[in-house]
C-alpha cells in the first residue's frame, strides 16, 4: 500500500555514455579557462592590472622646470597634500595619484580641485574614502596646487600641450 504523504521514488544518476569526459572536465572548458589564464598572466606581466603605488608613474618634473607659481605650489602640495597623495603626486595607500588620465583636465577640471580642497569630494574613483576638505588653504594657495599638478601631468604625458595650456 502507498501512501500519498511519502515523496516520490528517486531515480538513479544517469550514468555518462561511453567517450564522454569526466564531469567539469569538458575540453572546451579547459581550453577556455587555458586561455583565461594566459590572458591574465599576459596583463600581469605588462602590468595593467596593478594597483600597487609602488608601480605608480614616478614623477620627472624637477624643480629647475617649475614656474614661480608652480614651484610655490610645490611647497603648498608637500605641505597639505602629499601625505596622502604621495611625493610628486604620485600617490599613497591613502589617496590617488594625479598622474592619471582620469584626473586629465577634460576630465577632472581646475573647478573640481578647488572644489575638493574647500569643500571635499565624496569617493568616486577609488577606493580611498571621501576626502576631507583641507583646512587653512585659500583659494589662491589652491591655484597654486592646480598649476604644480599640471605642470607634472604635462611632463608626464598626461595630456599634451594642445589639449590644456596651464594659465600659472
Amino acid at each position: 500500500m502507498t501512501s500519498s504523504c511519502l515523496p516520490p521514488p528517486r531515480k538513479a544518476p544517469c550514468a555518462p555514455n561511453a567517450g564522454d569526459p569526466p564531469e567539469g572536465r569538458h575540453p572546451a572548458t579547459v581550453a577556455s579557462l587555458l586561455i583565461v589564464f594566459a590572458a591574465l598572466l599576459a596583463l600581469v606581466a605588462c602590468g595593467e592590472t596593478s594597483t600597487s603605488y609602488d608601480s605608480a608613474p614616478q614623477a620627472i618634473a624637477g624643480s629647475a622646470d617649475l614656474s614661480e607659481t608652480a614651484r610655490q605650489g610645490k611647497t603648498i602640495f608637500d605641505a597639505n597634500c602629499a601625505q596622502c597623495h604621495g611625493p610628486q603626486a604620485t600617490g599613497t595607500n591613502q589617496g590617488p595619484t594625479f598622474i592619471d588620465r582620469i584626473y586629465h583636465p577634460g576630465h577632472h577640471g581646475d573647478a573640481a580641485f578647488h572644489l575638493a580642497v574647500l569643500r571635499g569630494v565624496r569617493q568616486h574613483h577609488w577606493n580611498f574614502g571621501n576626502m576631507l576638505p583641507v583646512p587653512g588653504i585659500s583659494e589662491t594657495e589652491v591655484s597654486k596646487v592646480i598649476c604644480y599638478v599640471r605642470h607634472l601631468q604635462r611632463t608626464n604625458n598626461v595630456f599634451k600641450p594642445t589639449e590644456y595650456q596651464p594659465t600659472c
